[in-house]
C-alpha cells in the first residue's frame, strides 16, 4: 500500500526551486530532447532566418538555398560573439560584428579578416556549430542540440507523432501572430497544470462551460501525450449569450469545431471526432511544447525555461487561410484568457512551493495521470543522465558542441576543472 501512495505523489518540491537541479535538467532533458521551435511557414523565402533561444541556447535558424531549413548555435567560432542580434531577418550572409567573421546559409565560414596569412588556418574546420533539426511532413520544425554521436532519432524520440499529426491540416494555416508571458516560476510548474484538466472547473470558468471536464482524458503516448474532451455541444435554440469583443452568435464551442448556428441532436461529441470541418488535435510534448490545433487556428506553446525559478512562455498563432479576421482575433482572445488564467495559477504556486513548507503533494491517478506521466520522465531523463555522470567522474555535456574544435591543451585544462566542480558539487 505504501509504494502504491508513494508512486501517485509529486517530485519534491526541491526540483522546482534548486538551481542545481536546473542545470541537471538542462544537460539531461533540454540537452538532448527534441524541442519543437517552429513552424516552416513562417520562412517564405531563401536567406529567412529567426534567432531564439530555447531552454538557454541561443540559436540561428535558417532557411538555405537548397530549400532546407538549418540550425545553428548563434555563437561565433572565432571569440563566441552572437552572429545575430535582430529577432528576424533575411541574408544570404551570416557577419559576426566583432570582428567581421561571416558565414553561408550552411554555416560555412566564407570570410576571417586577416587570417589569410595565418599558417595552417583551416576554414572548413571554423564553421558554425550546427544544432540537428528535424522538419516534419506537416512543416513543423524540431530541434535537438545533443552533439554526441548517440543523438536520439527523432522517430525514434516522439514514436508515432507525426502520423498522428496527420489527422489536421496545417497546410491550409497560415502565420497570424506571435505573444509571450515572462514567468516567475519553474517550468514544471506550468506543465504540471497544462497536462491535467482537474483544474479547469475552479481556474478555467470559460473552458470548462464548452467541455465536459469528467471526460478530459490524458493518453500517454512515446514521450508525447494526447489530450481529448467531450464537447458541450452547442444549442441552436438557445439564447446567445456576448460578452465583450466576442462577435454575436459566436461560442467557444464553434472553435472546437462546431459552426455556432449547427442544429446537433447529441449533446456531446469526442473533439477527436469534431463536427465542422476539421478534427482536433491537443498534443502535450515533453519536454518543453504543446499544441493545440482546433477547427479555425491552432498554436504552439514553446517554454523556454531561464532557470529554476523564471520562464518564458512563447506562443505562435495561426489562422486559416481566408478565415473571418474577427473570428481569428475572438479564438486569440479566448487563447490569452485561458493562458493568463494558467500564467497566474503558476506564479502563486511558486511562491509556496519555495518557502520551504511544502514538500510534496498526493495526485489523483486518474485525473492527474498526465502530471504523474511528465513527472515520471523528467525522473528518469535525470537520473539516467546522473549515473551515467557518476560512473564518468565528471559532468557529461551532450550539447557541448566546441570539445573537437579544442587543443590538447585546452582539453585537458577544461576537463579537469569539470571534474574538480562535478567532485565538489557531489
Amino acid at each position: 500500500m505504501a509504494e502504491k501512495i508513494a508512486r501517485y505523489h509529486t517530485l519534491p518540491a526541491s526540483w522546482w526551486v534548486s538551481e542545481e537541479i536546473y542545470e541537471l535538467e538542462k544537460r539531461a532533458i533540454f540537452s538532448k530532447s527534441w524541442i519543437l521551435a517552429m513552424h516552416s511557414s513562417r520562412f517564405t523565402k531563401t536567406g529567412d532566418y529567426f534567432r531564439i533561444d530555447i531552454a538557454g541556447f541561443p540559436i540561428i535558424l535558417i532557411h538555405g538555398k537548397d530549400g532546407t531549413i538549418q540550425g545553428f548555435h548563434n555563437v561565433c567560432r572565432h571569440r563566441a560573439y552572437p552572429i545575430v542580434n535582430k529577432e528576424s531577418g533575411n541574408s544570404l550572409v551570416l557577419g559576426c560584428k566583432y570582428h567581421g567573421w561571416s558565414y553561408d546559409t550552411k554555416g560555412s565560414l566564407i570570410k576571417a579578416p586577416g587570417f589569410e596569412t595565418v599558417p595552417n588556418f583551416d576554414k572548413s574546420a571554423n564553421g558554425l556549430f550546427k544544432v540537428a533539426t528535424h522538419t516534419t511532413r506537416q512543416g513543423l520544425i524540431f530541434v535537438n542540440f545533443d552533439s554526441t554521436p548517440d543523438i536520439t532519432p527523432f522517430h525514434e524520440f516522439y514514436k508515432g507523432l507525426e502520423d498522428e499529426m496527420d489527422e489536421f491540416d496545417f497546410g491550409e494555416f497560415e502565420y497570424v501572430e506571435s505573444w509571450q508571458q515572462d514567468g516567475d516560476f519553474n517550468w514544471k510548474t506550468l506543465l504540471d497544470g497544462y497536462n491535467e484538466c482537474y483544474h479547469c472547473p475552479t481556474a478555467h470558468p470559460s473552458f470548462s462551460k464548452v467541455i465536459q471536464v469528467p471526460t478530459y482524458q490524458v493518453e500517454p503516448r512515446h514521450n508525447y501525450a494526447r489530450h481529448s474532451a467531450e464537447v458541450v455541444a452547442p444549442d441552436s435554440n438557445a439564447k446567445s449569450t456576448t460578452v465583450e469583443s466576442r462577435p454575436a452568435g459566436s461560442s467557444w464551442s464553434s472553435w472546437l469545431g462546431f459552426p455556432s448556428s449547427a442544429s446537433i441532436d447529441q449533446s456531446s461529441i469526442k473533439i477527436d471526432e469534431l463536427g465542422g470541418d476539421k478534427p482536433g488535435l491537443w498534443l502535450s510534448l515533453f519536454p518543453l511544447n504543446g499544441m493545440n490545433c482546433f477547427s479555425y487556428a491552432w498554436y504552439y506553446m514553446r517554454l523556454v525555461p531561464k532557470s529554476a525559478g523564471r520562464t518564458v512562455l512563447e506562443y505562435d498563432i495561426f489562422a486559416r487561410k481566408g478565415e473571418d479576421p474577427v473570428k481569428v482575433r475572438e479564438f486569440i482572445r479566448f487563447l490569452k484568457e485561458v493562458e493568463i488564467e494558467d500564467y497566474d495559477l503558476c506564479t502563486l504556486t511558486q511562491k509556496n512551493l519555495k518557502n520551504g513548507v511544502y514538500g510534496t503533494g498526493q495526485l489523483h491517478p486518474d485525473k492527474e495521470n498526465g502530471v504523474l506521466y511528465y513527472q515520471n520522465l523528467t525522473n528518469e531523463f535525470v537520473m539516467r543522465h546522473l549515473e551515467a555522470e557518476k560512473a564518468a567522474g565528471e559532468q557529461i555535456l551532450p550539447a557541448f558542441a566546441g570539445l573537437e574544435a579544442m587543443n590538447e591543451e585546452g582539453k585537458g585544462i577544461d576537463k579537469s576543472k569539470l571534474v574538480m566542480y562535478y567532485r565538489a558539487e557531489c
